[in-house]
């Protein structure tokens, strides 16, 4: 339509026409030619990498199982243990590892195990979560979870720049380097979505981790998300090591062994004698930690250089799991809830927090578990007991043996380290607990809120927690002090009352400073912001029990 002015046509028609027009093109050319051809490109370099990667197998037996990871140590009894070639090549049973950059890429990773080209991935929970679900089948995940490889137990740190002390000292201003696609960028997610200071903290990104080293080493970045050795390393130059897995991030980057479904139906036999092998060389790492300590460090490379102490470092950031832990903590095979089903929760509600997935596109815990392999090694074992006791005869008494594994359970010592600045984490992004107007006791809504930040601070069973009360200016100042100590003791009260084991009186720091701190807004004071209970995590020494 023309418009009245000239006989020129209006804005609608001069833009907006021409605009859908080339979006139109665009989309067009996008899902139709460009998109395709992508994603045929990045096909055809997988099957590249997986047609002419290098393989660690020289020796070929019956049945090969192809397996890919990345440099992780965790991997490394499937990269190149000889005692467990050497179990597996009695049953005519080879691995062939495929140690290709490319297929470090968990996507993939994950397409290469939908199509069939790899019978087994080693990846962590979040990873498979994540990357899974672009690579479904018939709406099922590309693989199922066999078992357990280990947790990370140090082996990966955020680490700050001299002069900083804890997280609480990071500013939006600082930058972050972590290896995208890799467990670093997980850990960060965790911490990020648990401290407040570093929600807003730009990134500078590194492929690995001793990208993030460098720079943190030349000052470009103020925080670095780290792996050994480098975080040996980074702790010996001094650098402050603030946060990392294990006790102070406890279950939050787990390893897994994921297997081809249809590699599963065809192939049970050769995995069932792929775990006990497997776990019979696990066990044999218990007995003798010397040699394989000397094993992770001939496997860390040049990032280890050779250095015995380097290889041991990484050796003890690395928890690797027995067939017992596999069992009893994780799987429910010995009368507890199994871990992983709430482990894939809570890292499916992570994951969807940092918008890496959609809520939706996440599987049920049941479709991408298979504990088959793990329960028949259990009956072997009963199985064996039952024949000793049958040897043995009615007159000699055989012990069956007793599956258990416990969680790690700490004594706290927060007294001796509450006055210690230096041994502050940070402080926690938690819901505000609110109290009626002068009172101190919780309500049913206030209760609530506690038990969601008990769920919360049971990630972090290595740290002592500072919960400090603080009101407002209005009052009587000695009373809003006497006010701010009874709330704070309420809510400790309150987490004891849910869990006191892992709850004690021991583990807080528990004060009350009235109005002393108050939240201040361009100089004026934000009376709804300084009532408040803060959180703050610190290291009190926790010991293992």
């Amino acid at each position: 339509m023309a418009n009245s002015t000239g006989g020129k046509p209006g804005p609608a028609l001069t833009v907006g026409i021409p605009a859908i027009i080339l979006a139109a093109a665009g989309y067009f050319g996008w899902s139709m030619l460009l998109k395709p051809a992508l994603q045929k490109k990045e096909q055809a370099e997988t099957a590249q990498a997986l047609s002419s990667s290098t393989s660690l197998t020289s020796k070929k037996y019956g049945t090969m199982i192809r397996v890919a990871g990345d440099p992780w140590s965790g991997y490394s009894t499937f990269r190149g243990e000889p005692r467990l070639a050497e179990e597996l090549a009695k049953q005519d049973i080879g691995i062939e590892y495929i140690d290709d950059e490319k297929l470090y890429e968990q996507g993939a990773r994950m397409m290469a195990l939908t199509e069939g080209k790899l019978d087994l991935a080693l990846t962590t929970v979040d990873a498979f979560l994540q990357h899974g679900a672009k690579h479904k089948q018939k709406g099922l995940y590309p693989g199922v979870i066999l078992w357990n490889i280990d947790e990370s137990n140090g082996g990966d740190a955020v680490f700050v720049a001299k002069g900083k002390k804890s997280f609480d000292d990071v500013t939006p201003s600082d930058k972050v380097c972590y290896s995208t696609g890799t467990p670093s960028e997980h850990l960060w997610d965790f911490a990020s979505l648990s401290f407040a200071a570093l929600e807003n903290v730009k990134q500078d990104n590194g492929v690995v981790a001793k990208d993030c080293w460098e720079k943190l080493k030349a000052g470009s970045v103020n925080v670095a998300v780290i792996w050994q050795p480098f975080t040996a390393i980074a702790a010996k130059e001094g650098y402050p090591k603030v946060f990392a897995t294990g006790g102070q991030a406890d279950d939050v980057i787990v390893d897994v062994v994921v297997a081809n479904r249809d590699f599963v139906i065809r192939h049970k036999d050769t995995l069932q004698k792929l775990a006990t092998a497997y776990f019979k060389v696990i066990d044999g790492y218990a007995k003798d930690a010397a040699a394989h300590a000397t094993f992770i460090t001939k496997d860390c490379g040049s990032d280890c250089a050779n250095d015995a102490s380097l290889g041991r470092a990484v050796l003890d950031g690395i928890d690797f799991l027995t067939l017992e832990e596999n069992l009893c903590l994780w799987w429910g095979q010995c009368g507890t809830p199994a871990k992983m089903v709430e482990r894939i929760g809570k890292t499916g509600r992570l994951l969807t927090a940092k918008n890496k997935v959609n809520a939706a596109d996440l599987p049920p815990a049941e479709t991408i578990l298979n504990d088959s392999f793990l329960v028949a090694m259990k009956g072997q074992l009963e199985e064996r007991a039952k024949l000793a006791a049958e040897v043995a005869g009615k007159d000699t008494e055989v012990t069956a043996p007793t599956l258990s594994a416990e969680e790690k359970k700490y004594a706290y010592a927060a007294d001796t380290t509450k006055a210690d600045g230096s041994a502050d984490v940070g402080t926690l992004k938690l819901p505000n607990i609110y109290f009626a107007e002068g009172k101190s006791e919780l309500d049913a809504n206030a209760k609530s809120v506690v038990t969601g930040i008990a769920d919360q601070l049971r990630s972090f069973p290595a740290l002592c927690v500072r919960v400090h009360g603080h009101t407002n200016s209005k009052g009587n100042a000695a009373a809003n002090k006497r006010l701010s100590q009874d709330r704070a003791d309420a809510i400790v009260r309150q987490l004891k009352s849910l869990d006191g084991i892992a709850f004690p009186q021991s583990r807080f720091d528990v004060q009350g400073f009235g109005s002393e701190q108050p939240v201040l807004v361009n100089g004026t004071e934000d009376l709804d912001g300084s009532r408040r209970t803060e959180f703050k995590l610190f290291n009190c020494g926790a010991k293992a029990m």
